[in-house]
């Protein structure tokens, strides 16, 4: 028969306690390490929050710059285009509309008139007034002419008083000399400057195609003579 096994019940608590303890430390750890994963899934997803955040502004500010770059390409191209006073084209551009009217022209047999414009009595502005008045009444003029052709038709300032206006698809000639009248008679009314008033006129030649000349050198030449012979006509005789 074998002895029995002396139990010391102080060593027994000191082991439950032990294993007692031993078993929260584990409970504990696999919460720690629960806590700490989530903490990880959280600051990753702060981190991807902000670099999206990030990004947008970034896309926002590319976005922004580009179309701050779309603009000042616009501005420049209009620039090369156009007079700066005046805002309208300037001569080289107005003669390559007029060389692509006479193909459009000719391949569609059609017709097109060519204004030649002249102010009169403008030099008395800029004597009077300044030139800045007559830069302003030039400005006016332009506005005017503007609002009062087809998006179709072009408008050009030739020289320092002088435009072309060019009338695409236009029927008859005596439709053109028709037009040329009626702007002779809004190009005169008052022009106001600051608190004054000022007035000028403007002679006005027509050309058309094919009658009058088969490029655009000719037809220009052919429109400046007949704006001096209106202009000759409008003159009173000494």
């Amino acid at each position: 028969m074998k002895d029995s096994v002396d139990i010391n019940p102080f060593l027994l608590r000191s082991t439950l306690r032990k294993l007692r303890t031993t078993e929260q430390d584990a409970l504990n750890g696999s919460q720690a390490q629960h806590d700490g994963l989530s903490c990880d899934a959280m600051l990753l997803r702060d981190i991807q929050s902000l670099e999206k955040a990030q990004l947008q502004r970034e896309n926002q500010q590319l976005l922004l710059a580009l179309k701050q770059a779309r603009a000042e390409l616009q501005q420049l191209m209009l620039n090369s285009q156009c007079d700066a006073l005046t805002q309208t084209l300037n001569r080289s551009v107005m003669l390559d509309r007029i060389k692509q009217a006479i193909r459009i022209a000719k391949r569609e047999r059609g017709l097109f008139a060519l204004l030649f414009i002249d102010l009169d009595n403008f030099k008395p502005v800029n004597d009077r007034h300044g030139h800045g008045a007559g830069d302003k009444v030039l400005q006016q003029v332009s506005a005017r002419l503007r609002s009062s052709i087809r998006e179709s038709d072009a408008i050009s300032r030739h020289g320092g008083d002088e435009f072309l206006l060019l009338l695409n698809n236009t029927k008859h000639k005596e439709d053109a000399d028709q037009f040329a009248a009626k702007l002779c008679c809004l190009l005169a009314q008052p022009y106001q400057i600051d608190k004054t008033m000022v007035e000028v006129s403007a002679s006005i030649g027509v050309a058309t195609f094919p009658a009058d000349g088969k490029s655009a050198e000719k037809l220009i030449s052919v429109a400046d003579a007949a704006m001096y012979q209106a202009k000759r006509r409008a003159t009173p005789p000494l």
